[in-house]
């Protein structure tokens, strides 16, 4: 970028006092070093390593202000490289551009300052700072300040590209080399992310049409970080990704923390997200798992939630894995599956006697309630009950047959979604 190549015409005693000023070169760079420092957080939180940098930089940049104005020299190729290597460092370090244009404009309005001392006292000097001066300094730090601007925002967005990169080298093992424990330790360690710290998986049905295309990456973005800002949690804290038409985040547990908690916390933070977070219509929670197997096997659980429960679809759009569990692994078990669906066939004869059983496991097994519901008398209630009993050889006070039947109707709903029976 271009700055300032032809200096103005001094004065013999506007140039006299600049050369003293430029004379004291140290005391001016501590001055402007000062001010920075003093004015902004960002600068005052950087390590001592980094704050010798920004004075290195103010040094710079006021040696070059002052060979500009004085020699007409024109910055180099090599001085405009340093000036944008700086401006990427930021990015790396977390100083805001904010904070860096805030920096450049503080910096040379107390240059100017310093200069409009030397020329108090003399009137011819003061007018020629005013007149020519002060319209070459503001134009040089403004370019200046474009000059390390646009570094600093390419490098940011070469730091997200990269961070995208590496995100989706993480996904690809999890969803494809789930075994290759180096490459995924490799991949987190990479992002700065802890391989050992379990998480759990969110499957989000979103309501934004053909937001999953490519064209609106950035749409997806913006969701992940409304997420992260609704979970209390930094973007970088998050691994997402589109898998299946669906929206997976990989939400970081608390160290040391049981299932069961971290079960809980997540289904608050489900709902919270249903209810802050327009474009969620709906969130299929996994159970805690660590290691690349371990995120794979909580998207599949959460997959799994979120289709059971829009199958369903009575309720709230929150859908934990941890509800379905016990059933979902009792129905994983073929000798298990044959003989509920054994129990499923002799109650589906008389079908008035299943939806019954369905009714009273609803109700909480409260007869009134069910009668209530079906609109029957509790006698005729009772006799449908007992009628099951009989046909079934079971007992309905007995905790084993309430757990079998309880999963026969279990098994009846899901029957009916995928149109096995």
């Amino acid at each position: 970028m271009r700055i300032l190549v032809t200096a103005p015409e001094l004065g013999p005693k506007l140039r006299a006092k600049t050369e003293q000023l430029a004379g004291e070169h140290a005391r001016i760079v501590e001055r402007v070093y000062a001010a920075i420092t003093v004015s902004d957080e960002a600068y005052r939180a950087l390590p001592e390593a980094h704050r010798e940098d920004v004075r290195a930089h103010v040094a710079f940049s006021v040696t070059l202000w002052f060979k500009t104005l004085l020699g007409g020299r024109a910055p180099t190729r090599g001085d405009r490289e340093l000036l944008e290597a700086y401006g990427r460092r930021r990015v790396h370090l977390g100083v805001p551009l904010t904070a860096l244009l805030t920096a450049i404009r503080i910096g040379s309005l107390e240059l100017w300052q310093a200069m409009v001392e030397v020329g108090l006292e003399d009137r011819e000097v003061l007018e020629g700072l005013l007149t020519t001066v002060c319209p070459s300094l503001l134009g040089f730090f403004d370019q200046l300040a474009q000059s390390v601007g646009v570094a600093y925002v390419d490098e940011q967005y070469r730091q997200a590209r990269w961070r995208q990169s590496l995100r989706n080298e993480l996904v690809c093992v999890v969803f494809s080399f789930p075994e290759d424990a180096a490459g995924f330790r490799r991949a987190c360690d990479s992002l700065g992310l802890d391989s050992t710290m379990p998480r759990v998986a969110l499957a989000l049905d979103l309501a934004i049409p053909d937001i999953l295309a490519s064209r609106h990456e950035s749409e997806v973005e913006q969701l992940v970080l409304a997420i992260a800002r609704q979970l209390k949690l930094a973007t970088d804290d998050l691994v997402s990704a589109v898998h299946q038409g669906r929206l997976v985040i990989w939400v970081p547990a608390v160290r040391g923390e049981s299932m069961l908690t971290t079960d809980l916390r997540m289904r608050t933070h489900a709902h919270s997200l249903v209810r802050s977070v327009s474009q969620v219509h709906g969130v299929g929670v996994g159970l805690m798992n660590e290691g690349a197997a371990g995120w794979a096997t909580s998207v599949d659980e959460a997959f799994k939630a979120l289709q059971a429960g829009r199958n369903r679809s009575d309720g709230p759009a929150v859908f934990l894995y941890s509800d379905q569990a016990v059933t979902d692994s009792v129905l994983g078990t073929d000798n298990v599956l044959r003989y509920l669906n054994s129990l499923l066939e002799r109650i589906a004869i008389e079908p008035e006697l299943l939806f019954t059983l369905a009714t009273y496991f609803d109700q909480g097994q409260h007869r009134k309630l069910t009668a209530s519901a079906l609109g029957i008398h509790p006698n005729t209630l009772n006799y449908r009950l007992a009628r099951l009993e009989s046909i079934l050889g079971a007992q309905l006070d007995n905790p084993g047959w309430i757990s079998k039947l309880d999963l026969v109707i279990q098994l009846r709903r899901l029957s009916r979604h995928t149109g096995t029976l």
